[in-house]
């Protein structure tokens, strides 16, 4: 690749576009006080310098004539001691104000990483690109925002004395600068080079990142602690652990060594030219060409110029490599969800009594060639209770993702009171639909707020979440509590309360009964409850619903047999569907399923007995 092709690449990948868009669009005030500081402080600095040369100046002329005309000492000092205490005190708060920014900006830049994460639909959580793509945005942590605008200030800044510094030293001689730039360029482009080295290195390394970070989070986190200890896992899991920590360090110190040695090289180039730029300065005082002020201005300044040369080099090879940072940011902000919504979204229906039905409804999901579901048709009415039953595998969780509207089906339709849910804004419509996952969420913060989830944009009804923990069974616990709804639920916290699968169970009940959604849907909800509960839970739940739709999923047929309707899944189809008496006097896998647990149940009773 040639010289002026790799420029160019490097260039581009600077995102300095990008970047300053985003700077500005977070903090348009902030970056034009900054920059005008910037210009400010500039102009100080060369007042201070020109005063302080013309200062040495008339004590050079007084030490030789004896005389102080018109006062000049006196002037130029004041003058200095004001242009540089200005200086200064513009400094100061320049750094204040770039420090303020940067915090801004990184908690603009967070929550837009966390906007982002929660307006992308589901298919991006089943994807592990998607999850390389945001460790990536926020592998640096809450530090790295706010360096690179610091960073890209720090660069500005330095450019910008640069060029009042290259105008002092080029007075006293024009060739220094472009002689010193042109030794310096080495060690700026071995610095790019590291940067694009382990920037390309890290790419490959984020997939075991996310390794190792998981599990670190099996051995610190307190969701696996009972089994990890259970099965001893403990030793194996930190050897695994440092096992791919050490690998991903040993390739980067391979890299951090090479430029190392390279950087070393190029420094000690940089160093024999400065010094070389200030034998030649000194050789032409020595010989008068330079007057005692200028030669003292440029001993000052000088030093300061090569440092601000390689401050300029060492923050642009930063910015290159906090590309690391920024490609996967704009990456970040620039994902768009697969799902399409409506322009001209049509309003839900507020009316009771209405039917979700799904149509010859098919759907493969992405990056998949088989079908999940194939041409599914089942309703599910106002005010009763239907049953959808199959064995693992069979599509049951993929159809509440359907019904859900977490993916759009590939072929037939969803309708809800015989319009497609898709004419809807999703957001909307999800408020129709509460649902109970089988990884339903255990939420360490208060009992009321785990209830009151269901319908977080509403106003605290403690009434309403009072009934709705007592139609769940979570009362018979909370109440036992001191401080009863107000108690930490899990030990994450101070003062948490600990409590079982089957309470945590009961609590995400709680919260969808609580959901002003038309329909409720239960997948597996009931089994982590003992059989009592259950059978409590049943026997109530057609009441607490009213007018709404209720679905059950579920294996154990307790749970389904007093349903009012039931569907049989198998390989994402329905297959049968009927009474639960009707589907019993059926030949098929209702029945076996039935027949089998039947048996099973008595011959528990008798072993018992």
């Amino acid at each position: 690749m040639s010289e002026t092709k790799r420029l160019n690449e490097i260039i581009k990948n600077l995102n300095f576009s990008k970047t300053l868009r985003l700077i500005w669009s977070l903090t348009p005030a902030l970056t034009a006080l900054t920059l005008f500081l910037i210009f400010v402080e500039n102009i100080f600095f060369l007042l201070s310098a020109f005063a302080f040369k013309q200062l040495i100046n008339a004590i050079s002329h007084i030490s030789i004539h004896g005389t102080d005309k018109d006062g000049a000492i006196r002037h130029y000092f004041i003058f200095n001691f004001i242009t540089a205490l200005l200086f200064m005190l513009t400094k100061s708060f320049s750094a204040y104000i770039s420090e303020l920014q940067g915090a801004r900006v990184n908690e603009h830049i967070d929550d837009k990483i966390h906007g982002c994460a929660v307006e992308l639909d589901l298919a991006f959580y089943e994807s592990p690109d998607y999850f390389d793509t945001l460790k990536r945005a926020k592998d640096a942590g809450a530090d790295r925002p706010v360096g690179i605008v610091t960073t890209f200030l720090g660069v500005i800044k330095n450019a910008a004395m640069l060029l009042t510094l290259s105008y002092i030293i080029t007075v006293i001689n024009w060739g220094l600068i472009p002689l010193l730039i042109l030794f310096l360029i080495p060690a700026f482009i071995v610095r790019l080079r590291l940067a694009k080295q382990l920037h390309a290195r890290r790419l490959v390394q984020t997939p075991f990142e996310r390794q190792a970070s998981y599990i670190s989070s099996l051995i610190v986190g307190d969701t696996l602690a009972k089994e990890i200890r259970g099965f001893g896992l403990g030793n194996y899991l930190k050897t695994k652990y440092l096992k791919i920590r050490l690998g991903l360090l040993e390739e980067r110190m391979q890299i951090v060594k090479r430029g190392a040695i390279n950087s070393a090289i190029t420094d000690s180039i940089a160093t024999i030219a400065f010094f070389s730029c200030i034998g030649y300065v000194c050789y032409n005082a020595f010989l008068g060409k330079i007057s005692v002020g200028e030669i003292t201005l440029f001993l000052v300044m000088f030093p300061q110029l090569f440092n601000i040369l390689q401050n300029i080099s060492s923050g642009v090879s930063k910015l290159y490599q906090d590309n690391i940072f920024l490609t996967h940011l704009f990456k970040l902000f620039d994902l768009r969800s697969n799902l399409i919504e409506t322009n001209n979204p049509v309003s839900v229906p507020v009316s009771d009594g209405m039917t979700l039905e799904v149509k010859n409804m098919s759907f493969t999901y992405p990056h998949s060639t088989s079908p999940a579901l194939t041409n599914i048709n089942l309703i599910i009415p106002a005010g009763k209770l239907t049953a959808i039953v199959g064995l693992n595998g069979a599509g049951k969780t993929t159809l509440i993702k359907m019904l859900c509207r977490l993916y759009d089906p590939t072929a037939g339709s969803i309708q809800l009171g015989e319009i497609d849910i898709r004419n809807f804004d999703s957001a909307n419509y999800r408020k129709c639909v509460s649902t109970v996952f089988q990884d339903f969420g255990k939420y360490n913060v208060s009992a009321a707020d785990n209830i009151r989830f269901g319908n977080i944009d509403d106003t605290c009804n403690v009434g309403e979440i009072s009934k709705a923990a007592e139609a769940s069974g979570a009362n018979a616990y909370i109440d036992k509590f001191p401080d009863k709804y107000e108690t930490i639920m899990g030990r994450l916290f101070e003062n948490g309360r600990e409590i079982s699968i089957g309470q945590w169970q009961k609590l995400a009940i709680a919260r969808a009964i609580y959901s002003p959604s038309k329909f409720i849907i239960l997948d597996e909800a009931t089994s982590a409850l003992d059989a009592k509960s259950e059978k409590e839970l049943f026997e109530t739940l057609r009441d607490n619903i009213g007018n709404r739709g209720a679905l059950i999923i579920s294996h154990r047929l307790s749970a389904v047999q007093h349903a009012d309707y039931i569907y049989v899944m198998t390989d994402g189809q329905v297959t049968q569907a009927g009474t639960h008496q009707q589907l019993i006097e059926m030949d098929g896998d209702y029945a076996n399923l039935f027949k089998k647990t039947k048996k099973q149940f008595a011959q528990s009773n008798n072993y018992e007995n």
